[in-house]
């Protein structure tokens, strides 16, 4: 059977369009309006379209995020530059077409560029990002009812800082046997 959908990638947040294959029979797809209001957020956020005053909503779609920010909850996202973002901030980056939601660990300027580690709080590895791939900034998180503001999370940036040297550096010794070792004939 052909998929249905647009066929487009995701992030762990964003658009996420349904497809039907073997693995999902039956998608079961929002409603046509959320639809479009997610499509409409997604696209003010990564510039393609004139954005709406104040924030815009979208949906955590995986567990990277876990405790702070469940599965299937809804961030408030302000359009902010990446310049105003720092450590413990949670963001929403772009990379290529998709949308991803993570925290930013270390902030490092290099003359008028700034570059950001970001990870997510149950990955084992980030990465670096340049600050204009920044599409906002996560203030608020919809969990069932309840509406709970993110405020900036130092400690728990400072945590994810250590696990990421602490990883870092019991894996350096291999690294270096490894480069050190001489290549195969």
């Amino acid at each position: 059977m052909k998929p249905i959908g647009c066929g487009c990638r995701y992030g762990n947040i964003g658009r996420r369009i349904a497809k039907l294959d073997s693995t999902n029979p039956e998608p079961a797809l929002p409603s046509i309006p959320d639809r479009e209001e997610r499509l409409d957020a997604w696209l003010a956020l990564t510039g393609q379209s004139p954005g709406p005053e104040g924030p815009v909503r979208l949906p955590m779609l995986t567990g990277s995020m876990l405790p702070d920010i469940p599965v299937g909850a809804v961030l408030e996202v302000e359009k902010v530059p990446g310049e105003h973002c720092r450590p413990g901030d949670v963001v929403v980056y772009r990379v290529d077409d998709r949308l991803v939601a993570h925290r930013i660990l270390w902030r490092i300027g290099l003359g008028s560029r700034r570059f950001f580690f970001e990870k997510g709080d149950t990955n084992e590895r980030g990465g670096w990002i340049r600050s204009g791939k920044v599409c906002g900034l996560v203030t608020a998180i919809h969990a069932g009812p309840d509406r709970r503001p993110l405020p900036r999370d130092i400690c728990r940036a400072r945590a994810n800082r250590a696990a990421v040297l602490r990883e870092w550096v019991l894996r350096w010794p291999r690294r270096l046997r490894d480069l050190l070792r001489p290549a195969p004939r």
